[in-house]
């Protein structure tokens, strides 16, 4: 009896030890390996030593755009978990200044997109919406300006269920999906009365989507304060990113620049800049205006209430 236990005992052992024998994975997912390029040439706009940082990798049916899983990966790629098969894939920056990406889990409505304006910055042209004349359709719509969304994109893609050499490369750059503009503002005279600059650009891309490279259709417009100016000066200079300008809504690309002075009186500037928007590959727009603000009354301080808007509307000889 003691005999037949041992014996029963070693081919339990033996059994166990077959069992808990390391074998290779199946899945061949655990030797792809991503390949990762970040383009870096962008105009107006020097990408820092952390960008873009962390990365979001996504894979979808190639046939059927069904989502089939994700991981994530450093800008220089890495080794991913990938599914076999035919695959579409997207991979994308998880933090992107203003810019957020919602909708991640279908290919065609994956969608990069920036936040309303604040009350606080919507408050400073609250007068101006309130009593406008115009109807330009993307006031209605105001947005902070995005960050800079890296995107790559491949279709196509196909993972064999067998891998067989060391690894199944896949190689792709990622680029950006926002442009940078600068603006130069001459003719500025009364810069020591002026408090604070805010500006608003009309008729830009509200949203775009980063799997199919397409943008949205609806037209916003974006807040933006200036960089610098000297309080002696003629001349502002500031910047803004967007998705783009927007074409299908007929919308025009109307700047709007918004002084305060020291006391709080408002004085509005606008300035048709569609055509500086096209074919511009230094993507810097320029005014030359004859921007005047006033020396205020003696007097008081900081008015709570402010006087009627002087609004000036130019058009810019290109």
């Amino acid at each position: 009896m003691s005999r037949i236990h041992n014996i029963l005992l070693v081919a339990v052992v033996a059994l166990l030890s077959v069992a808990c024998q390391r074998r290779p994975m199946e899945e061949e997912y655990l030797r792809v390996y991503l390949d990762l390029h970040i383009d870096k040439n962008i105009t107006n706009y020097e990408v820092g030593e952390k960008e873009p940082g962390l990365m979001r990798v996504m894979f979808f049916d190639a046939v059927t755009k069904e989502y089939l899983s994700h991981d994530f990966v450093s800008q220089n790629g890495g080794y991913i978990f990938a599914p076999y098969g035919d695959v579409d894939m997207v991979v994308y920056n998880i933090e992107a200044g203003n810019t957020y990406v919602h909708n991640q889990y279908s290919w065609l409505e994956i969608e990069a997109y920036t936040d309303e304006i604040s009350e606080q910055q919507r408050s400073r042209f609250t007068r101006y919406l309130q009593s406008r004349v115009d109807t330009r359709p993307s006031y209605d719509d105001i947005r902070l300006t995005p960050g800079h969304l890296f995107v790559a994109r491949e279709q196509n893609i196909h993972i064999p269920r067998h891998i067989s050499q060391d690894v199944f490369l896949i190689q792709t750059t990622a680029k950006t999906t926002v442009e940078s503009w600068t603006v130069e503002i001459n003719g500025v005279t009364g810069m020591e009365w002026v408090g604070s600059v805010s500006m608003m650009i009309s008729g830009q891309v509200g949203t775009h989507y980063i799997a199919t490279n397409t943008d949205s259709t609806y037209p916003i417009a974006l807040y933006f304060d200036k960089t610098s100016a000297q309080r002696r000066s003629s001349t502002i200079h500031s910047r803004f990113e967007t998705f783009g300008r927007e074409r299908t809504s007929g919308d025009i690309a109307l700047l709007s620049i918004l002084f305060t002075d020291i006391q709080g009186h408002p004085y509005m500037y606008n300035f048709d800049v569609s055509e500086q928007m096209e074919n511009n590959p230094l993507q810097h727009i320029v005014i030359n205006g004859d921007i005047n603000i006033p020396k205020p009354e003696i007097g008081g301080g900081f008015a709570p209430e402010v006087d009627d808007w002087r609004e000036h509307n130019y058009d810019i000889d290109i």
